[in-house]
């Protein structure tokens, strides 16, 4: 009898070890899905619209164009196809001589306020094809003087402008603005020939405008 319990121990010590590898061992078939937890899920980001605005505001000077010499110019951009601008220039001329001991002198000077609306709704993004017009007040005085007699005068008169011209504006931030083109000139004597003063005309003009926006 004694010598049968080192067998009967033997026996269920197999018997007990075969059972728990059974149950550790891994089952056939398709793996389990590893889990993932919720923060390392991928979550879609929508990229940024692009800014396609044009930079609203924008001071540039302008050579030739609607202030006749040269401007400077502050402009708005109402709608994202449509700014108005208001400018203004200045300048002076005089001249004098020596005649038999007198000095003859005159001089003349002229201030100009161009004021214009530019529509830029064909574009590219900063590229654009500017069309536009408006008034141009001008403030003329003068005054001249010599032998003992002298005599001033001013008048202000306002021309209309028209323009067709190509502009670089920057959209979405500030940087450099760009214009050039083509413009009449629309006003009582103007033209190549003019053989009555009071007679409308038109004249053939350029522009070139550099400056910033933002």
């Amino acid at each position: 009898m004694r010598t049968q319990l080192p067998v009967v121990a033997l026996g269920l010590g197999a018997f007990v070890f075969s059972a728990s590898s059974a149950l550790a061992a891994p089952t056939t078939g398709a793996p389990a899905a590893p889990s993932v937890m919720a923060s390392e899920r991928p979550v879609a980001v929508t990229p940024p619209a692009e800014n396609d605005h044009p930079a609203p505001n924008s001071i540039y000077a302008e050579g030739l164009g609607a202030g006749l010499l040269y401007s400077i110019n502050y402009e708005r951009m109402v709608l994202d196809d449509l700014g108005v601008r208001a400018g203004f220039g200045y300048w002076s001329v005089g001249a004098s001589a020596t005649m038999d001991g007198q000095t003859v002198g005159a001089s003349a000077s002229y201030f100009s306020i161009p004021i214009t609306a530019s529509y830029v709704g064909i574009r590219n993004r900063k590229h654009s094809l500017e069309l536009g017009g408006g008034p141009t007040i001008i403030h003329a005085s003068g005054s001249a003087s010599g032998f003992g007699v002298s005599s001033s005068g001013s008048a202000t008169t306002a021309l209309g402008t028209a323009m067709v011209g190509y502009r670089l504006h920057p959209v979405g931030d500030a940087g450099f603005m760009f214009r050039v083109g083509a413009m009449a000139l629309v006003g009582k004597g103007l033209g190549f020939s003019v053989t009555n003063p009071d007679a409308i005309g038109v004249l053939p003009w350029l522009y070139l405008s550099l400056g910033a926006s933002f």
